[in-house]
């Protein structure tokens, strides 16, 4: 992508100052080489408008294959892991994955947010946006490691670094951005954004506003067990404000030649196929989505999926391997990963988020059963299943979840036994708003995960093998250790973020500031 010149200088500015966030080490004449020779100080309408893609992209497009793919995709147990050579689905931290995770934020995005929200204070539904994009991005991050850089980014300290923020007051902060971008754009509606620059919503400012709520609704939820007062306040101002209701609302990036969906990229790669979680919910539910999440295997035409944290000797052996597990849909072949949308958020997931909230007591517009149903059945529509009959039978369905393939080697029982059809036991109607919404989201893997901390839903399987001393196989990994990277350049801050995760310390097994459900 070609920017205009003005701009090109603005992501050099941006790059250096970021880069010395965390990696060079190069900690002497600071404001000498953040200083542009140039004087340019400010980007106009268009320089910023040039800069968006660069933002949107980047920020969802993230280390894909090595920081979410294979990371989150496979804790969430969307997937199993089929490629030998790794062990992330084992809890295994690969550092140098997870330094090109931390880059990927900090070098290849941030340099385009920052630049645009400090340029665009005179341009509001564009300084809005960015800031709405800023929390997207940075919640993904948090809810990785804890805390992270957040509002010393760029002010680099002599002798101290860049200083993390706890992830409490980064989860205030988001609130209180998502507030104020909010009344932006609302006080400033009719004027232009970004257009064809944004690869959303194409200058949809209303859309934007929908967005944002949702957001917020997803980060009050988020806090719900540990801050309950602040967590419904946010969710009732949220959805007062005005939520994501249909798919005409659903939050697709365009994909092309230059914004590949990386997943449709990686999926002829061979390094994962559907899990057995997949397999249990989807079969047993005899759920219409099934063909158009996965496809059957190659070998024998049946759908089946795999367990995590099978060690290589047990990846390659019968129906454990390529041809006998699910691959991806046909949505997600690799020909069309130029015009395959990037799925970035879905209404349906507004629904469950409601839902919940229903059932913790807060105005969410209807009752929790209602508002799951009203899930389901946007879900299904956003993936092109319209048919009434098939709708309603599937939200009123009794089936239970079945017992994976056996000839797979474990002997796998069903992931749980609850139907879709809801239920009239409190507990139960919780997890099937979680295990509901976790297959309303796919395949949007780093949420998924959150969420899963968060509630305990949907069940998992345990691992067949853990290769992480801090981490039992029968229980989910709880965050991502500090890179190693910025453990050296960056030291003194670091010593100071692992205080901020209390006595657990810097290990998968310690749980984040919100992560509080027995």
């Amino acid at each position: 992508m070609k920017y205009p010149k003005s701009t090109y200088k603005g992501i050099l500015t941006g790059l250096t100052f970021l880069l010395a966030i965390s990696w060079t080490g190069c900690t002497k004449n600071f404001e000498e080489r953040n200083t542009s020779p140039t004087g340019l100080e400010t980007l106009d309408a268009t320089d910023l408008k040039s800069l968006f893609p660069t933002a949107l992209y980047n920020g969802w497009n993230i280390a894909f294959q090595t920081g979410q793919n294979l990371t989150a995709g496979m804790y969430s147990q969307y997937f199993n892991c089929t490629q030998v050579a790794f062990g992330s689905h084992r809890y295994v931290i690969n550092q140098q994955w997870m330094a090109s995770t931390w880059t990927g934020l900090y070098v290849s995005t941030m340099p385009a947010m920052v630049n645009i929200i400090d340029n665009s204070k005179d341009l509001p539904t564009m300084n809005a946006i960015a800031r709405i994009w800023k929390v997207y991005i940075l919640n993904r991050y948090t809810d990785y490691f804890g805390p992270i850089p957040y509002s010393q980014i760029g002010k680099f300290k002599e002798g101290e670094g860049v200083a993390y923020d706890s992830q409490k007051d980064i989860y205030f902060d988001f609130f209180k951005e998502l507030t104020e971008a909010s009344k932006l754009l609302k006080d400033n509606m009719a004027k232009p954004s970004f257009g064809d620059k944004d690869l959303i919503f194409k200058g949809d400012n209303a859309k934007w506003l929908k967005f944002a709520n949702t957001l917020r609704l997803r980060l009050a939820l988020r806090i719900s067990g540990v801050e309950p007062a602040k967590a419904k306040m946010e969710a009732e101002a949220a959805y007062a404000d005005g939520v994501m209701l249909s798919p005409s609302d659903d939050a697709f990036m365009t994909a092309s030649a230059a914004t590949r969906n990386y997943l449709n990229y990686i999926s002829a790669w061979n390094e994962f196929r559907m899990s057995a979680n997949m397999e249990s919910l989807l079969v047993g539910y005899k759920d219409p989505r099934l063909p158009l999440f996965f496809s059957p295997a190659k070998a024998d035409g049946k759908y089946r999926g795999g367990r995590s944290g099978m060690i290589p000797s047990e990846q390659t052996v019968g129906f454990n391997t390529y041809d006998y597990t699910s691959d991806l849909g046909p949505r997600f072949n690799p020909s069309l990963m130029n015009s395959n949308p990037l799925i970035v958020m879905v209404s349906a997931e507004a629904y469950f988020l409601r839902a919940e909230g229903a059932m913790n007591g807060w105005n969410m517009g209807g009752t929790a059963k209602d508002l799951y149903e009203k899930g389901i059945e946007t879900s299904m529509h956003t993936w092109g299943i319209s048919d009434a009959l098939v709708i309603s039978t599937y939200i009123n369905g009794t089936s239970l979840p079945i017992a994976p393939a056996p000839e797979n080697g474990w002997n796998t029982p069903p992931l749980t036994d609850i139907p879709v059809k809801f239920s009239s036991i409190p507990e139960k109607q919780r997890e099937q708003i979680g295990t509901q919404k976790w297959l309303a989201i796919y395949p949007s893997d780093m949420e998924a995960w959150a969420e899963m901390r968060r509630t305990g839903y949907p069940k998992m399987y345990p691992l067949i093998h853990s290769d992480n001393d801090d981490m039992p196989k029968d229980q989910m990994i709880r965050r991502i250790v500090f890179t190693n990277k910025d453990r050296e350049a960056n030291s003194k801050a670091v010593t100071a973020a692992i205080a901020l995760l209390g006595p657990g310390g810097d290990k998968v097994s310690t749980r984040l500031w919100w992560d509080v459900k027995p």
